[in-house]
């Protein structure tokens, strides 16, 4: 049998089926309808209805964090969470993410200035962020990569030495541990992802992680 006529008798792929980057896990529509009388029952749809306050208090005791505001999702809290702390100039943040993490600068005026990634970690390489600072610069954005911590401390010490901020796009790093506790306490400000893709999800949604309740109301107002 020829090579043409082995091609002929294979069975086509079916392209019907679509691959998926990621299916999330739901619970049984009979489990979720309950909750869903429950807010026909109040009608209380946004903002601070009982379901958000309660998912705000047991994300703050699930994830070891003091203080969350939630918002619609990751992108609008990285924006929000910029102008809260009164980021301006330019900020050092990493090529190595989804393209929010730095149109959340420029959304706000701010310069992203690219410093490189670790080949082994690929987090922002603190080696190399002090080479990219400026009298402009205000504050350090890393990126937890796929659940790999940063290395906060380091990055903490730079902030430290030139007197800049320091946010965490904490998309991909929702219950990650470091030795003393969350890693979403380090930082000024980390912001979370509930997206569909992401390890927890709530179909579409965010979240800011505050250090104290002034930070929290400055935030939510």
């Amino acid at each position: 049998m020829t090579g043409k006529d082995q091609s002929l008798r294979m069975p086509k792929p079916d392209n019907s089926t679509p691959i998926y980057v990621t299916r999330p896990e739901l619970p049984s529509l009979e489990e979720f309808i309950p909750y869903l009388r429950k807010i026909w029952d109040t009608k209380v749809l946004t903002n601070g209805g009982p379901f958000h306050e309660e998912f705000e208090q047991r994300l703050c005791e699930s994830l070891g964090v003091k203080y969350i505001a939630l918002f619609t999702n990751c992108t609008i809290g990285l924006v929000t969470a910029l102008q809260a702390l009164r980021i301006t100039g330019e900020v050092i943040t990493t090529p190595y993410s989804f393209v929010a993490t730095a149109h959340s600068l420029l959304w706000n005026g701010i310069k992203p200035v690219f410093v490189d990634i670790d080949p082994a970690t690929l987090n922002l390489d603190p080696a190399k962020i002090e080479a990219a600072i400026t009298p402009q610069t205000t504050a350090i954005m890393p990126v937890h990569c796929y659940g790999h911590p940063c290395d906060v401390k380091e990055i903490q010490g730079i902030a430290d030495t030139y007197g800049l901020k320091v946010i965490y796009d904490a998309a991909h790093a929702f219950g990650v541990k470091c030795q003393s506790g969350s890693v979403l306490n380090y930082g000024d400000l980390s912001v979370l992802s509930f997206h569909a893709t992401k390890v927890f999800t709530t179909f579409e949604g965010g979240a800011i992680v505050c250090p104290d309740e002034k930070t929290r109301q400055r935030i939510t107002i």
